[in-house]
């Protein structure tokens, strides 16, 4: 999706309009031919449109704009039903009369005087009377704020096909809906837009809103679940030390990544408002976490760490034995609350083989860690890659199982969430020894306290063992998202997409070919500083 010019192959916007209305409905069409869900890769969506240019004969030279349209054929109902004041509108500078344009630039983008002579400020109005945040901006930084603060659920974006192309990575790895709308020309002045295709992108819209999953919310209400005295309501006061010693562990820092998961799965599936979440889901978040925490107390133990979250470890706090007598109760804890969860036998029943099964598979990983650390062999990089599978995975698994169980899914979505549990948590445990031989010392970097990634693909003279690993996290993050492609809730789809952007920080500041470095900088500052 880049500009047109001399060389480029596929990646032009036709000037004729009844073209481009040709192209857009036969991409409708192929969407819901396909039942395509959003959000689609860069990849598939060039693989549909080589599809669609055999199926209708067109010219190769509209390969990317026919993947722009099939990109917008899957968001659009998701857009129309997102509230207008949830939305932005995305507009570029270029589009202005470099000539005699009277508005002026600051740290965010153009100011637009409202002079009427070029199409900015038509568009703006009309959108700002619906409701719409507005932006006359170039590359992402301000995007990105506005996204992470929660305020924007949608974005019209008008761009030349460069720009989309640098921006549609980010879009994708957040789940982002969005409608896209090519510049007629590029040049990064004086360009042109069809602006009756940007009015009906602006004025789209379903008779049942609904708003988009608010993850911070979401996040918030999670977290209200760990306070002392929302703990004591579901699992009782604590009576002695060792109780005192495990609330306070659940009720500590941490992310709190599997209860949100599990919170997120069943809120997608079932678009339930955060006011209607299900008592039986709180118990069984809590349930997750307990699992969780406990498996941290003995990790702790086993791998001879001090220090977790900014503080001492449980065991190096209060001693061993009473360390691994806190874990194991968090674990009794956490069956306690899923046999007592409110909800039907059949869907209690589910939720225990889950769980059991989840710390069944994350023993057997954990215990093959340990005894390789008792008797050091060389390992393929085949064999820590099962080792992960074992002792990662099902900590995700069983959050999303749990979530879908609650929410009523099937044999089919429990199949789904598996296959991507095992490939999100082999590239998270990957993920995790890049980042550890990074930040190491020199000293500490030889050190094999437990069977790496790094030191498997070393030894089986995959040279540069780090670049190795790196190809190897992107094959398992993409297997992860490929693992969506079945699904048909475009809810369930976006959030899991979100989420393995956010868990590898999947996003990168992305600039205009003009745009000034130290400009985005400050523009980053900017919205950071107005949206705290």
């Amino acid at each position: 999706m880049q500009s047109s010019g001399p060389g480029d192959v596929g990646r032009a916007v036709p000037l004729r309009k009844a073209v481009r209305n040709v192209l857009r409905q036969a991409a409708d069409d192929f969407a819901v031919e396909r039942k395509l869900t959003a959000p689609l890769s860069l990849d598939q969506l060039r693989s549909c449109a080589d599809e669609l240019l055999a199926k209708t004969q067109q010219e190769d030279e509209y390969r990317d704009f026919l993947a722009i349209l099939i990109h917008n054929a899957t968001w659009r109902s998701t857009v129309a039903s997102i509230p207008f004041d949830r939305r932005l509108l995305l507009l570029p500078q270029c589009l202005r009369h470099s000539d005699d344009c009277e508005g002026h630039l600051d740290d965010i983008g153009l100011v637009c005087s409202r002079c009427g002579r070029c199409d900015i400020a038509e568009l703006q109005n009309e959108a700002e009377e619906l409701g719409y945040a507005m932006l006359v901006a170039e590359g992402s930084p301000v995007v990105m704020s506005l996204i992470e603060s929660g305020q924007v659920q949608a974005i019209i974006g008008v761009s030349c096909m460069s720009m989309l192309e640098k921006v549609f990575p980010y879009m994708e790895s957040g789940a982002v809906p969005g409608l896209a709308i090519p510049l007629l020309g590029d040049g990064c002045c004086d360009t042109t837009v069809d602006t009756a295709w940007v009015h009906e992108a602006i004025t789209c819209s379903s008779e049942s809103e609904s708003a988009r999953q608010d993850l911070q919310s979401l996040r918030d209400t999670v977290d209200s679940w760990f306070t002392i005295e929302a703990l004591s309501t579901r699992m009782g006061a604590p009576t002695d030390r060792t109780e005192q010693i495990a609330h306070n562990w659940l009720a500590g820092s941490g992310k709190r990544w599997r209860p949100f998961l599990a919170a997120g799965v069943y809120q997608a599936i079932t678009g339930a408002a955060l006011g209607d979440l299900p008592e039986g889901l709180a118990w069984s978040g809590v349930a997750v976490e307990c699992f969780h925490k406990a498996s941290l107390i003995h990790d702790d133990i086993e791998d001879h760490d001090s220090t977790r979250y900014g503080r001492p470890t449980v065991h190096e706090e209060h001693g061993v034995e009473i360390a691994i007598n806190a874990g194991d109760l968090l674990i009794g804890e956490g069956y306690r609350l899923l046999s007592e969860a409110d909800v039907s036998d059949s869907q209690r029943v589910r939720m225990m083989q889950v769980a059991s099964a989840g710390h069944r598979t994350l023993c057997l990983g954990q215990g093959a860690e340990l005894v390789w650390a008792r008797d050091p062999i060389t390992l393929t990089p085949e064999q820590v890659i099962e080792i992960f599978a074992q002792k990662t995975a099902p900590a995700f698994d069983v959050a999303l199982q749990i979530g879908a169980i609650c929410a009523g899914g099937d044999d089919k979505l429990t199949g789904v969430l598996h296959q991507f549990s095992r490939a999100l948590g082999i590239a998270y445990q990957i993920h995790d020894d890049i980042d550890d031989h990074l930040t190491a010392s020199d000293d500490s970097r030889d050190e094999h306290l437990c069977p790496n990634i790094l030191n498997a693909l070393a030894d089986a003279a995959k040279t540069p063992p780090l670049q190795a690993a790196t190809d190897l996290l992107e094959q398992y993050k993409t297997t992860a998202i490929e693992c969506l492609d079945s699904l048909t809730n475009s809810d369930l789809k976006a959030l899991l997409r979100r989420m393995v952007g956010k868990i590898f920080c999947d996003f990168e500041i992305m600039s205009c070919c003009d745009d000034d470095p130290s400009r985005n900088a400050d523009s980053r500052k900017t919205l950071g500083e107005s949206a705290g």
